[in-house]
């Protein structure tokens, strides 16, 4: 008897051990991305959590964890450069690995593997370097707006900006903005399947220049319709749409939905700049993309506003009461 209770004994404080040991482990890692935007069940397996455990907004990321995604289950993993990727339904993403380049700017490695399912991601162009690995093919990405899915060792990769070098078993290409390689295979040529992208997101606004001497707000109407790429004709067929933006100031609506007309009519808010941001040009670029899986066919949407008097010199005066007035010379 006194040995089995020394036994269990031994055995409680080996295990308390080695997961203060696995526990040790992770922290002595910094977080590499967050994990934001969750809908439906969500699971993370971490060096913690080998079994995977129900996720949470705003839960830290480290190399080796795992997120998958179930049915109607949606995730985005944020890097710290400000990387997205967006894994949609019954889909599961490892985070291999992040590593900073030590250069005058901040730049990374990342390297990611779809083992099944979709995937929309938006890298930014000269901070990283990203390969993407599904079971049927590799994809190496350089600042790229891009959506990959791969189902049943069968692949479709699609681009609406930047540029990715796709290979497989037996061949390799590289897909420019607008191109795609649909449903292939591990061994086929790549070459002879590359086509171009039948549809788009298309966005109107009817003012593209923006005056904020007043200091007011602006209120401005968007229509986002789904189109054929060349021909221009609507394509009626419904979706989630989500936007983002490059600007601070901006009420974007989280996600709408086409109607079965491919046809949506919707109002943006935009507040006017910080007084000081040297990093502003003036300009403000709004992108819309499909949020579900089943749209590799669809290209991105995007345009660009104009503040007008942005490079305008500014002084800062104060009345009697302590309000800050904003003139320009």
């Amino acid at each position: 008897m006194q040995f089995f209770c020394s036994s269990k004994i031994l055995l409680i404080i080996s295990s308390i051990f080695f997961y203060t040991q696995i526990a040790s482990a992770q922290s002595s890692l910094s977080a590499i991305a967050t994990l934001l935007q969750l809908e439906g069940t969500v699971k993370t397996v971490t060096a913690k959590s080998s079994k995977g455990r129900r996720s949470i907004n705003g839960m830290l990321l480290y190399p080796g964890d795992k997120i998958s995604t179930s049915e109607n289950s949606k995730a985005t993993v944020e890097y710290r450069d400000g990387t997205r990727v967006r894994l949609f339904q019954n889909s599961e993403l490892a985070l291999n690995f992040s590593e900073e380049q030590a250069t005058r700017k901040r730049t990374f490695n990342f390297q990611l593997s779809l083992n099944k399912g979709s995937l929309r991601g938006r890298f930014l162009k000269g901070l990283q370097r990203t390969i993407i690995l599904t079971p049927t093919a590799q994809i190496r990405v350089k600042g790229t707006t891009v959506r990959i899915e791969d189902n049943d060792n069968r692949a479709t990769v699609s681009l609406t900006e930047g540029q990715v070098e796709v290979s497989n078993l037996s061949s390799k290409t590289i897909l420019n903005p607008g191109q795609r390689l649909h449903n292939f295979r591990r061994t086929e040529n790549l070459v002879d399947k590359v086509s171009s992208l039948p549809n788009i997101l298309y966005l109107k606004t009817f003012d593209y220049e923006l005056d904020f001497r007043d200091g007011k707000s602006k209120q401005l109407k968007f229509n986002v319709q789904l189109q054929h790429s060349i021909s221009g004709k609507s394509v009626w067929r419904s979706g989630m749409v989500m936007f983002e933006s490059n600007y601070y100031s901006i009420r974007l609506p989280k996600r709408f939905m086409l109607d079965e007309k491919g046809f949506a009519h919707l109002l943006v808010g935009i507040d006017p700049p910080r007084l000081k941001d040297p990093r502003f040009r003036g300009l403000i670029t709004i992108r819309a993309f499909m949020d579900q899986d089943g749209f590799d066919d669809v290209a991105e949407g995007s345009l660009v506003l104009k503040i007008l008097n942005a490079d305008s010199k500014r002084k800062l005066i104060f009345n009697p009461d302590g309000n800050l007035i904003e003139k320009h010379k």
